[in-house]
């Protein structure tokens, strides 16, 4: 019997990274990676809601309705997350839901894993479809998200994110603009509103 090297589940991709990564999915591939990056959502919600899109076009919000019970809070029926996402991600999402695919989450993997390895990622084994949604998060927390919001938006306590996703600030300002750039306006919206009421 072979042992298989688990994922390590702390590894996150710096942008520089991800993007070089990004370059060798195919198409489906980067459509779920691009879901996953913009929403912080597992591979079942995003499939979930690939059957059932439901957008909210005024607020450019998507609503995952097939979601995570979290048990530990005494769920025994999974509550649907409303996310925001960026204005021009959202117009993107609605045009190639139609036409792309959710890939499953090993077929998912095993195309991550082979695109970091053509990418010369260090540890290729390391990566999953969860390491997606730790890069979500740590890219948030970095740009100064508070973490209640970016716990809300992964359907996790603050509790949660703290101990499995929370991450010292690692990037420079270059891969902070890299970030920005590919998210458009939605650290923007995760912001706290401080206008005059």
């Amino acid at each position: 019997m072979v042992n298989k090297v688990k994922e390590n589940k702390k590894r996150f991709f710096y942008p520089p990274e991800f993007f070089k990564m990004f370059e060798y999915l195919n198409r489906n591939g980067k459509f779920t990676a691009k879901f996953g990056m913009n929403t912080g959502g597992r591979i079942a919600e995003l499939r979930g809601f690939k059957k059932n899109p439901l957008f909210d076009s005024q607020r450019c919000n998507i609503v995952l309705t097939k979601t995570k019970v979290r048990a530990k809070l005494g769920e025994y029926k999974p509550e649907p997350r409303t996310l925001p996402v960026g204005a021009k991600y959202f117009k993107e999402l609605k045009r190639d839901i139609r036409t792309h695919r959710v890939l499953s989450t090993n077929a998912y993997n095993i195309q991550l894993k082979r695109a970091c390895l053509k990418a010369k990622i260090n540890r290729p084994e390391d990566f999953s479809s969860h390491n997606i949604r730790k890069t979500f998060a740590t890219w948030m927390l970095s740009l100064g998200i508070a973490p209640g919001k970016v716990a809300d938006h992964l359907g996790h306590t603050e509790k949660v994110l703290k101990k499995d996703y929370a991450t010292n600030d690692a990037f420079n300002d270059a891969d902070k603009d890299m970030m920005i750039k590919f998210w458009g306006d939605l650290p923007k919206r995760l912001m706290p509103y401080r206008g005059l009421y």
